[in-house]
């Protein structure tokens, strides 16, 4: 398969499994109040999925470094597509950000 290829079907399948989550995440009542509407969940600091995209390209980086390239280009585009999808869900790119917890 052309590198060019995997590497946009893989950000295209990224995208679309953010989606998915998000969508799961506000229709599912359970789960958004357990996960959506809590935001204090790593010492008081609301850690955004876009940042599982970060540690999957950083992951990629180190399968490019076992020698398997077109795996970690892959990595590489899923991670992309999941920060990408964030950013336009969330309208801003945005990692981690301090949060203040309410109850």
């Amino acid at each position: 398969m052309n590198i060019a290829l995997i590497f946009l079907v893989n950000i295209l399948m990224g995208v679309i499994v953010t989606r998915v989550f998000e969508l799961i995440l506000k229709t599912n009542k359970k789960l958004r109040d357990r996960y959506y509407r809590r935001h204090e969940i790593l010492f008081g600091y609301h850690v955004h999925h876009s940042a599982i995209g970060l540690v999957i390209i950083a992951l990629g980086g180190i399968v490019f470094l076992t020698d398997r390239p077109s795996m970690a280009l892959g990595m590489a585009g899923f991670g992309i597509g999941i920060i990408i999808m964030h950013t336009i869900s969330s309208r801003r790119f945005v990692f981690a950000e301090k949060e203040t917890f309410t109850k």
